[in-house]
């Protein structure tokens, strides 16, 4: 049966890992096989040698493995790409990813090249993020918003990663935003959803004011920040990532959502006091 390798790019362990994932397949890292597999052939179709390569691939790497019917790619790189992002969404610090798959049958072997590899810091798959990753692999995550945080991670620029962003959290707080009042939406609803006082509220309240303002200056003038949008964007990621994480694990649509974050305006309560949800990423400015 040829068997299909996945290596997780930029990524590094502590310890040996095994986790079981639907469609037959296994994250493992502490294993001799997959990487000899990948340095051998993948190694020298990325023209790079051995000490190159294993800065981006080693032996404490993570692997993705399963056994594959023959030797095409087709159905499973959506799956796999999914599967880099809810990595990515696992985690807090370093950013990893799957730009190659290796099907190996016998002394024939295939390489599919799915995107480049993405930059970042080391991503280390402790203990945390690997409950976190767990609990998402079958978990159904709001769609757009998902999909926009795995995007910001593939822009270079800070312009575009902003707007990437800004877009997973309007369709995650104002899915029923019309011109106008999306900003004020976004103010008042993100500051009682993250916070929990009057005066992180209005931290919030502001941030977000500012940050909108600058998507409206990239989007409308063309306007560049270049690093200035550095610890913006870090914010924003905190925030989008921490949402979708939220609202996955309450199992909450974004309908009911919406209506939730209007009646903690009238209450003045926050949104961890007034549904007690089991857990809540907090976000703290």
């Amino acid at each position: 049966m040829p068997v299909l390798i996945a290596p997780v790019f930029n990524s590094t362990t502590a310890q040996p890992v095994r986790i079981d994932l639907p469609n037959s397949y296994t994250l493992i890292s502490g294993a001799k096989r997959p990487y000899e597999i990948a340095s051998r052939f993948l190694r020298n179709e990325m023209d790079e040698n051995k000490r190159t390569f294993d800065l981006r691939v080693d032996p404490s790497s993570l692997f993705l493995v399963g056994d594959h019917e023959d030797m095409k790619v087709t159905d499973d790189r959506v799956w796999i790409e999914e599967i880099e992002s809810k990595l990515n969404l696992a985690s807090t610090t370093g950013t990893c990813s799957i730009p190659y798959i290796i099907t190996v049958n016998g002394n024939m072997y295939g390489i599919t090249y799915l995107k480049r590899s993405l930059d970042g810091d080391k991503y280390t798959f402790d203990d945390e993020t690997a409950g976190i990753f767990t609990s998402l692999v079958e978990q159904k995550l709001p769609s757009l918003a998902f999909r926009r945080y795995a995007l910001s991670l593939e822009k270079k620029n800070y312009e575009d990663q902003l707007l990437d962003l800004w877009i997973a959290l309007e369709s995650l707080f104002v899915p029923d935003g019309k011109k106008g009042e999306i900003t004020y939406k976004l103010r008042v609803r993100m500051a009682y959803y993250f916070g929990e006082t009057a005066l992180q509220r209005e931290r919030i309240a502001q941030f977000v004011k500012k940050s909108y303002n600058h998507r409206s200056e990239i989007v409308h003038s063309g306007k560049l920040f270049g690093d200035k949008l550095a610890t913006e964007v870090t914010i924003l990621r905190a925030m989008t990532r921490a949402a979708i994480l939220n609202i996955a694990w309450e199992s909450v649509n974004l309908q009911d959502m919406r209506v939730r974050l209007d009646e903690l305006v009238f209450t003045g309560e926050s949104y961890v006091a007034r549904y007690d949800p089991t857990f809540f990423e907090r976000i703290m400015l």
